[in-house]
């Protein structure tokens, strides 16, 4: 990736201003900036740093990011990258897929959607050919990637998000984890992390991660001999204080009263 290329393409169908391919150099930035339409980035190699509202996305082969209007993002890449874009028009289509993406897609997100790499190759040459056929198939590929993300954005708390959520916390038990944390690892923008935990956990992030910290806790005292100096250290509080407050917080007993309990239930 030593130098900048580009092959862009117009008057495809709507709601399609322009589709483009972009190879970026080592080290190569954009600054802060925004537009009034949607934008969409699919990395195909290489790595995009992408930053929004002071986040920074690390965006892979296989990401595909949705910018919604008006909203300002900077990018800039250390490795280079080669990327699909995707502009859509700023008025309303009479598909209806801009409508639809003002509904389910208001905020900046990422998605896995690797297996799009498989029909890349395909529809890359549809855009250099460029014949009437091909604007048809190109226009098909499109509505089709639209319509994924608009379906992932409505029902993203899949088993494959809920494991990836899941393991990230609970092998940062001992850690100050923060909402931002998350983010970061799971490549999805705060606010829509947000929506998704609490439309399938009934709760936001921090606090499914302290509900976490808490059952371990239980565990720990119910079915081992660790002493509660252990368990505070081992679960990242500053001292047993701090954890017997954190715990009785939550639990309304102490660790100590808790441990007594459970054995004497056995």
């Amino acid at each position: 990736m030593e130098k900048d290329e580009s092959f862009l393409i117009f008057d495809i169908s709507e709601p399609y201003e322009e589709v483009n391919f972009y190879r970026r150099r080592e080290d190569w930035n954009m600054a802060e900036h925004h537009h009034p339409y949607f934008q969409i980035i699919y990395v195909i190699e290489g790595v995009l740093l992408f930053k929004v509202d002071g986040e920074e996305y690390v965006l892979k082969r296989g990401h595909i990011c949705i910018t919604p209007p008006f909203q300002p993002h900077s990018l800039r890449t250390e490795t280079g990258y080669y990327q699909l874009g995707i502009n859509l028009q700023i008025n309303k289509d009479a598909k209806g897929i801009i409508g639809l993406m003002d509904v389910y897609m208001p905020d900046f997100i990422v998605i896995d959607y690797s297996h799009l790499l498989d029909v890349l190759p395909a529809f890359e040459k549809d855009c250099r050919e460029l014949t009437k056929l091909s604007k048809i198939k190109i226009a098909n590929v499109l509505d089709g990637v639209m319509v994924a993300c608009m379906e992932n954005a409505v029902n993203g708390t899949d088993i494959d998000f809920k494991n990836k959520l899941l393991t990230f916390l609970n092998k940062n038990l001992d850690q100050k984890i923060t909402l931002s944390d998350v983010s970061k690892e799971l490549a999805i923008s705060q606010s829509h992390l947000e929506r998704l935990v609490k439309r399938e956990f009934g709760s936001g992030v921090i606090e499914l991660y302290n509900q976490l910290r808490i059952n371990k806790a239980c565990s720990l005292l119910s079915n081992s001999n660790y002493s509660i100096e252990n368990i505070s250290d081992y679960l990242g509080f500053y001292d047993t204080s701090h954890f017997s407050h954190f715990f009785k917080q939550k639990i309304k007993m102490s660790p100590t009263q808790y441990r007594k309990h459970k054995n004497w239930a056995k």
